[in-house]
Formats: structure tokens, sequence, C-alpha cells
């Protein structure tokens, strides 16, 4: 709330309650021509009176805008009303010189009131209210107990407001500082996530592309037996399966892989041996069963093994 508006509503609830006291209230006659207003109608023998609240307050006196806090600084007439009426009755009541009703209305009583409350104390007899008069009510009204402790009061508003204020302040400036770390942690993450793709994209631009391809021998015919080399005879039999040989020749990506299972201590790993009737083979695979001279020959479906079946053949083992 603000300080100037809460001052004004504590002083017009004193004013109200009546703890000015009738025997403390001293008002200064008024010489201003800022404080004479009497308001002439055409008619010669009936005068308005006007009650002023002026701006002039000397330099020696208390600081005007408190002043006008207290009891205000607009021009009140005949005829006029407002709280700030009610405040002048309620001050006028309070010293002895307005027994009509707190109204709110400026009418003849209250006319009257001011006139024999000025005339008693040799101001002029206008019925002005001005600056001089409204300088030594609040004189008056600052030494009360009740201003002191409104002006205590007003005090630890300021306080509180200060530190309302410097609590703002710092929540502000927690929130701006968290929404840029959270904006900078945002951009970092996207940075990052924009460099990941860009390093994945040259890793793939640099790997070699492979092709997944079927084995298909060079030469599927019987060659004809020119080539030279070691002759054995052995027994051959056949097998189909899947999987890897002991060499690492993977059947399931390569089933028609020219392969025969061999005793390495007959016939080496790796070396390439001639069918008859069936072409060149690679020995690569063994088996728990074939030992000495004995082969067993891979095809690529069961009906191929089968009718393969068991026999003795002269091979050779190719140099």
């Amino acid at each position: 709330m603000n300080i100037i508006k809460r001052l004004t509503a504590m002083t017009s609830l004193t004013v109200c309650l009546g703890v000015l006291s009738p025997t403390t209230i001293v008002f200064a006659k008024t010489n201003s021509t800022n404080d004479s207003h009497i308001m002439k109608s055409k008619d010669p023998e009936q005068t308005t009176h006007a009650i002023g609240f002026a701006a002039n307050t000397p330099a020696s006196q208390p600081d005007n805008q408190e002043v006008n806090i207290i009891f205000g600084n607009s021009l009140l007439q005949q005829g006029d009303s407002g709280e700030a009426v009610v405040r002048l009755q309620n001050e006028l009541k309070q010293l002895g010189y307005y027994g009509g009703d707190v109204d709110g209305v400026i009418g003849d009583q209250t006319i009257d009131a001011i006139d024999t409350y000025q005339s008693d104390h040799k101001s002029a007899d206008d019925g002005i209210v001005g600056s001089d008069t409204k300088t030594v009510l609040y004189t008056v009204y600052r030494h009360t107990d009740e201003a002191k402790e409104n002006q205590e009061r007003l005090v630890e508003i300021k306080v509180q407001e200060k530190k309302e204020a410097k609590e703002r302040a710092r929540k502000a400036a927690e929130d701006k500082a968290k929404k840029i770390a959270e904006e900078a942690a945002r951009k970092a993450a996207k940075a990052a996530a924009e460099k990941a793709a860009e390093r994945a994209k040259a890793d793939a631009a640099k790997k070699p592309q492979v092709s997944k391809t079927a084995y298909k021998p060079a030469n599927t015919q019987p060659a004809p037996n020119t080539q030279s080399g070691q002759s054995i005879t052995v027994e051959a039999t056949s097998y189909s399966l899947g999987g890897r040989t002991a060499t690492g020749i993977d059947f399931s990506s390569n089933p028609n892989a020219r392969v025969i299972a061999v005793d390495p201590r007959v016939i080496p790993l790796g070396a390439r041996v001639m069918i008859p009737g069936y072409g060149v083979y690679i020995a690569g695979d063994t088996g728990g069963a074939i030992k000495g001279n004995r082969i067993d020959v891979h095809f690529a479906s069961r009906d191929q093994a089968l009718n393969f079946g068991r026999r003795t053949m002269t091979i050779t083992v190719l140099q």
C-alpha cells in the first residue's frame, strides 16, 4: 500500500475519533491574502463564505506536503461536501465550536462555527481556514502520542516495503539466472546433438561399403583331371549342415560352399582337393569320425548328400 495513502487514512481516523483535544488545538490568525476568500452573490446582503486549504506554507514552517497530506489543499465553500468537510467539522466539534451533526456538508451551522472561532481568536471574520491555521494544527498534531505511533508505524511500513522490494528483486534475479542457465543448457544439448550427428555422418562416409554376395563357385562343372598333385584313395561320405566349419566357413550364408571335412594329418586344412566328377573342393572342415583316409563331402541339400551316399574313390590333393 502506498505510504502517503496509509498516512492519510490513519490521520483521517485520528481526527474523526477526536484525538486532537480541544485544549491542545491552537488556531493562528490568518493575515495572508490567500486566506481571504469571500464569495459574494448578486444579492448585496448575502455573502457566501469559503474555507480555503491553501498551499502557501512559509519556509520556516513544517513541510508543505506533510501539512497538505493531513489537512488537504483544496478550496472549500458553502455547500461543498466530502471527507475534508467531515474532518473540519470534527475539529470544530472537538474545540467546542460546532454542535451540529458531522454530515460532511458545509451549511450555515458550520459557517457560524468557523466565524465564531475566528472571532474568538481575533482572526479576520471571513470564515476562512488558511495555511497558517493548518500549520498550527499540524504542529500540535505531530507532537501527540498518536502521531508518534503513526510515524513509527510508517517507519515499519517503509522498512517492510523495502524488504519486500529487495526480496522481489532477488527472486526476479534468480528467475532470470535460472532461465539463462536453462537456455544455455538447451543450446549446449542441441549443439552436442548436432555435432554427434555430423560426426556419425562423417564416420559413415569414411566406412567402406560392404555388399553381401552369395557364394558362387567359379566353375560348377567338373574339371578334367589335368592338374598335378598327390593322389589318395579314400572312403568318401557326405553331409548337409548349417553353421560354421572348423576354419570359419559360414554354411548359413554360403550353403553352396564346396568344402570337405578331412583328417588334417592326412590332408592339410586349406588344401585344394580334386574329387572326380565333382570338381575342386577346399579341405575346410573336420569331424570326429573323419580319421585317416576318409573325407566327408558337403552338399547344399540333404537330397544331394543322400544321393552321393558312401563310396571309395581316388582324390588328388592339388599343389
